[in-house]
This record gives structure tokens, C-alpha cells and sequence, in this order.
């Protein structure tokens, strides 16, 4: 039986778009050949039921209140999410327990004869997390989306239930330059009598949703209208919530993931969660309690105090507006030192005018990944502002606490890739609520 470092040097030689990026020249994948590897197992993907969601952000943390909130309920539950933060195992859990090393061993070796160089580092990640919630023989698993929708790897299950997060503009190289054509790609995991849950979207995104709907003869709900929630408190402790979902009100949700669009993505998750529980099996206190245990790391989390140190994913401009939202409404702070770094596919010109203006200070770093953006070039987009350049993440947090005193704050944001360094460095392997 090989290691767990023979696995991990195993799966690393699988080419990695998230490190190297993606081009439209890459985007010509072969659902087949993943679909042949699940016929040699069994077709494993039919073991469970599946939920899918999509979106452009938000998308994980509505996976982590849906499987929690299924969890509570009595349920045996997968979620597949990505990217990880910490640890590759992150990525795979069962009933809110990460992938342990032996299974991570064991799943990969009986895949190993089946995948060929051909596929990618995500295409083997999501084949062993389809065979691994068959062998713990889960009730539901929830798939996060890991880029689009009708190419993406996870594509392969055939949910009847989905969820749609806000559709913004994201990997526009490679989906489309329109939000029509962004929407496109996403709804393709609408299948035939499904029952699709959206956030609010834009205009032109909700009549894609809604078209795509109609022609699979599809159900659709819409957070905002069949679905609505209210803000009883915001800090950084989390937030306080109503969710008037379609079979039940749901008053005083307290969660512990802070940001004003947090409710948002619950009450997503809310409505997924009605679809798939009937009856008895619905019960508004246990909806509730997987409300408040819900966890995801990296999504406005606090990793340090004195100074206070948030980490954030923010990659294109809209995602940054709800981070600048959210910081503005939330955080207290006395000067506010951004530490930012990005990927060179991303919109960094947006996400910079959105989040320069809220600091005092800047830094700049890159992650150590060749897709990371050279912090020179992040430079040229901030406007008055201080600026330190660093090569790595180490130097970048370094020069950010010897600037900030302990009332201040670090906001660590841009690439998921520098806030999972910076998240290593502060925490450590396997430390936190991870």
C-alpha cells in the first residue's frame, strides 16, 4: 500500500490548472473519459444523492451551510469543495470530518490503474471524492462547482437538486466575455426535472436560469422572491438572521461566518435543503443548529488579534465589493493594512479600486504558484496609497505586522492561494477549525 506521501506526489503529477492557470486552449475537456473510469467503478455517482451548486462566489460557503444543515438532520453527508487552504484533505469530508489519510490512501490506489496523465489534478480529486462518499455510503453529497459548469469535472453527477449563486464576471477568457454567456456555462448543470434554487442574480443572468429551467422542465426558486431572509445583527462574530423559506420560517439563525452576504448564501442553502427534506425530516430547530455549526475557512476569518488579522478570497470586482461591504459594516478597526495578492487571470484592476481606498497601507505579494501575478504589476493599479512590495507571503506578513499595532488590522485578501499561506503561517498544518 503506498503512503500518504507516495499519494500526494501521486496526485501532484497530475497537471494543475489552479496553479498554473487556465486558457481557452485547456478548456477542451473530456467528460467521457471520466464518466468511462466511474462505468469501470460501478458508476459510484448513483450510490447517493447528489445536490450541485454553481455560481461565482459564494458557491462553497452555501455547500458548508447545506451540508451541515443536512448533517444535523440525521443525515449522512459528502461535501466536495475547493480550493483547499491548509490541506489537501480539506476538500473531501463526510459529516464535517476532512478525508482522513489512510482513506485519501486507500481511494486513490483503487483509481490509480484507471487515470492517465491525461486528466487533471481536479479531474482525480473529484473522481475520489465520488467513489470515497460511496464507500462511507453518504445519504446526500454536496458538489461545489470548481470552474463553470458544463466542462467542470463535476458535471459527471446527475444532481436533482442545484443551487445557482451570484453570477458575476470571473475567468472571462475562458467562459465568455458576456454575462449571458458566463450564466451559460453554469446552468448547464441544471438537469432534466430538477430543482433548481438561485440567488438574486442580474437580469440578464436569472432569464438564462430561468430559460435553462423551462427547457429541462425544471422547478426554480429565486432567494429574494420565493425565498427571502432579514438582518437582525451584523459583527464580527458572525450574524444574527430570519430565512422564510418555501416550507417554513426559520427566525434567530445565529452563524459564525461573518459577512453581510452570508445570510444570503444560507438562504440558498435553506431552499436546497427544503427540496431535498420532506415531512418530518424538516424540522426548523435542527435547520438551525446546522446554521450555526456551519464552517468554512478563508471566508472572512479571523486568524489573529492584537492586531486583528481577517482573511478573504476576493478575485474579481464584485467579490470585492461585498468584501469592502462587509469590512466597512463589521470591523471596528483603527488603520487598516491590506495585504493583497493575486492570480494573473483575475480582474486585479477592479479588485484594487474597490480595496486600496480602505487602507491606510498597502502590501503586495505574490503566492508560490507560477499562476501568481507579479506584485510590480499590482502596483501600477493602486493610486495613493503606501506601498510595500514583498517577493512571498512570508516577507508580505512580516512587513504587515511591523507596521500594525495591536488595534489595527491585516486584511489579507485577493488569491485563495496567498490567504491559505498566510493562513499556514499564522495557524499551522491542520490547526483551526479546518
Amino acid at each position: 500500500m503506498p503512503t500518504y506521501e507516495d499519494t500526494l506526489e501521486f496526485l501532484d503529477s497530475f497537471v494543475n490548472f489552479e496553479h498554473i492557470g487556465l486558457t481557452a486552449r485547456d478548456t477542451n475537456f473530456d467528460l467521457g473519459k471520466i464518466r468511462r473510469v466511474l462505468r469501470k467503478m460501478g458508476d459510484p455517482q448513483l450510490d447517493y444523492r447528489c445536490v450541485h451548486i454553481a455560481g461565482t462566489k459564494g458557491k462553497g460557503s452555501a455547500s458548508a451551510f447545506l451540508s451541515s444543515m443536512l448533517r444535523e438532520s440525521g443525515c449522512n453527508v459528502g461535501l466536495y469543495t475547493s480550493p483547499h487552504l491548509t490541506s489537501v484533505r480539506e476538500r473531501i469530508r463526510v459529516n464535517g470530518r476532512m478525508i482522513g489519510k489512510r482513506d485519501l490512501v486507500s481511494v486513490a490506489d483503487r483509481l490509480r490503474e484507471h487515470m492517465d496523465p491525461g486528466f487533471s489534478y481536479f479531474e482525480a480529486f473529484t473522481l475520489m471524492a465520488i467513489l470515497h462518499f460511496s464507500m462511507q455510503k453518504v445519504d446526500h453529497a454536496v458538489f461545489e462547482v470548481g470552474l463553470g459548469g458544463r466542462l467542470d469535472a463535476t458535471n459527471v453527477i446527475n444532481a436533482g437538486v442545484c443551487g445557482i449563486s451570484p453570477i458575476s464576471y470571473d475567468h472571462t477568457h475562458v467562459l465568455g466575455n458576456t454575462i449571458e454567456e458566463i450564466a451559460g456555462e453554469k446552468v448547464a448543470i441544471i438537469k432534466r426535472k430538477a430543482r433548481c434554487v438561485s440567488s438574486p442574480q442580474k437580469p440578464a443572468a436569472l432569464e438564462v436560469i430561468r430559460e435553462k429551467c423551462e427547457k429541462e422542465n425544471a422547478s426554480l426558486s429565486v432567494v429574494g422572491k420565493d425565498i427571502t431572509y432579514d438582518i437582525k445583527r451584523l459583527d464580527e462574530t458572525g450574524s444574527c438572521f430570519d430565512v422564510f423559506g418555501r416550507s417554513g420560517a426559520y427566525e434567530d439563525c445565529l452563524t459564525r461566518m461573518p459577512g453581510d452576504f452570508q445570510p444570503l448564501n444560507c438562504a440558498v442553502a435553506v431552499g436546497l435543503c427544503e427540496e431535498l427534506l420532506q415531512g418530518a425530516s424538516l424540522d426548523a430547530r435542527k435547520i438551525k443548529k446546522g446554521i450555526e455549526k456551519a464552517f468554512l475557512p478563508g471566508r472572512l476569518e479571523i486568524i489573529g488579534r492584537e492586531p486583528l488579522i481577517v482573511i478573504d478570497g476576493a478575485q474579481n470586482g464584485e467579490s470585492a465589493r461585498r468584501l469592502r461591504s462587509s469590512v466597512e459594516r463589521i470591523f471596528d478597526h483603527g488603520r487598516l493594512i491590506l495585504l493583497l495578492g493575486m492570480s494573473k487571470d483575475k480582474d486585479i484592476k477592479s479588485v484594487c479600486e474597490e480595496l486600496a481606498p480602505l487602507a491606510d497601507s498597502v502590501v503586495l505579494t505574490r503566492a508560490s504558484i507560477e499562476r501568481a501575478a507579479d506584485p510590480l504589476l499590482i502596483r501600477g493599479y493602486i493610486k495613493g496609497k503606501k506601498v510595500t512590495v514583498t517577493g512571498d507571503t512570508r516577507e508580505a506578513l512580516g512587513a504587515a505586522l511591523s507596521r500594525a499595532g495591536k488595534n489595527d488590522t491585516i486584511l489579507a485578501t485577493g488569491s485563495f492561494f496567498v490567504i491559505g499561506e498566510i493562513r499556514r503561517m499564522i495557524l499551522g498544518d491542520g490547526k483551526g477549525r479546518c
